[in-house]
């Protein structure tokens, strides 16, 4: 859409009595309109039409920011007058103009971004009326150029970065056989930081998944035991440290937590986590299931090495880490946005006598 300082507006009202009070209204009141954190709205000007085909011509022409669209025209009645207004516009808020209060509420229902009742309309209702509408029509299309521009990073990612960063471990990988000695020790070392590559392609792609999904996901009841059997199962084939599962009470077995499917790679990345950061073969990791009437928290100790105190809180806290973003790998950032998506928080604690203890405590719901 575009919203500017100046915005045009255009009126589709075949009742000259009515397009003039109107009118008179935007005039009187222009330099009312915006919100407190963005009062640069301003209504440069109204154009009005007696008829819905004058107004699609006009909106199809381009360069009208709103509409005050009647319900009862000439040439259409009803809803079906807003759903041809919406077919030739997807980004322009519509607002009707109806005698009918029910009739402005079907109209959303069918696209409209909200309704003025013909009689009860007032300056100060029309100026909150067209602003919000305005602005939510801002966020609208904001929201969709982010979704368009996640798809195409998406696409990056998962196919055209992936396939060459594949073509270098494979041909590597050839490589590696037919050579010796120093160079032999040079080809390792690409081919662990193109399997790395790899990972983090996968990792950021999943990044992308959550926040795309992340304003329009609906919480499901997960069995937690179910989603952690199945990631230590995995854990336990992939690494030879030494994990010890327990559930106090042992009632906490059975509960389900609020959560989407991304909270198996939740645990899934803590565990490596624990494992990679002790950087050794015998490194013992415990996971602690605790739970209360509203709360069950996940706790993975393990006998690696202790992070600092800064480490800490740059990991767990989203403020200071748009400062320290350096220091966040895509992993630890991809746990807090399931974990803020899911309404979850995460702690890190000093394991006694060595190590450290991650933390994940989410919402307790009811279902299997």
């Amino acid at each position: 859409m575009g919203i500017s300082t100046e915005t045009t507006l255009l009126l589709v009202e075949d009742r000259q009595s009515d397009a003039a009070f109107v009118e008179q209204m935007l005039v009187e009141h222009r330099g009312d309109f915006g919100v407190s954190d963005d009062p640069s709205i301003e209504i440069d000007a109204v154009e009005h039409v007696d008829s819905l085909s004058a107004g699609v011509e006009r909106v199809t022409d381009g360069d009208i920011d709103i509409v005050l669209l009647d319900l009862g025209l000439p040439d259409s009645n009803g809803l079906e007058t807003v759903s041809t207004m919406l077919e030739h516009t997807a980004t322009v808020p519509v607002i009707v103009l109806t005698g009918q209060k029910g009739m402005g509420v079907e109209a959303i229902k069918r696209g409209a971004q909200d309704y003025l009742v013909k009689g009860r309309l007032n300056a100060d209702l029309l100026v909150r009326t067209i602003t919000y509408a305005i602005e939510r029509a801002r966020i609208s299309e904001d929201l969709r150029d982010r979704n368009h521009q996640l798809e195409l990073i998406n696409q990056i990612l998962r196919t055209d970065l992936r396939n060459d960063v594949s073509m270098i471990v494979g041909r590597t990988d050839q490589l590696r056989e037919r050579i010796d000695g120093d160079d032999r020790a040079t080809v390792d070392a690409i081919l662990e930081a193109s399997n790395h590559a790899l990972e983090l392609t996968d990792t950021a792609a999943t990044v992308i998944d959550v926040i795309a999904e992340r304003p329009t996901a609906d919480l499901q009841p997960y069995n937690l035991r179910r989603v952690l059997t199945a990631e230590l199962e995995r854990f336990r084939t992939d690494t030879d440290a030494k994990l010890t599962l327990e559930w106090e009470p042992d009632e906490c077995e059975s509960v389900s937590v609020a959560g989407t499917p991304m909270l198996s790679a939740v645990f899934e990345k803590l565990l490596a986590n624990a494992a990679g950061d002790a950087d050794r073969t015998d490194v013992m990791i415990t996971v602690t299931v605790e739970c209360t009437n509203d709360r069950v928290s996940v706790s993975i100790a393990d006998t690696g090495e202790e992070m600092s105190e800064a480490r800490k809180r740059q990991l767990v806290d989203p403020i200071q880490s748009v400062t320290a973003q350096a220091g966040i790998s895509a992993d630890w950032y991809f746990v807090r946005t399931v974990l803020e998506s899911v309404g979850g928080d995460l702690s890190i604690e000093n394991n006694a006598p060595q190590g450290t203890v991650v933390t994940v405590s989410l919402d307790r719901i009811s279902g299997d």
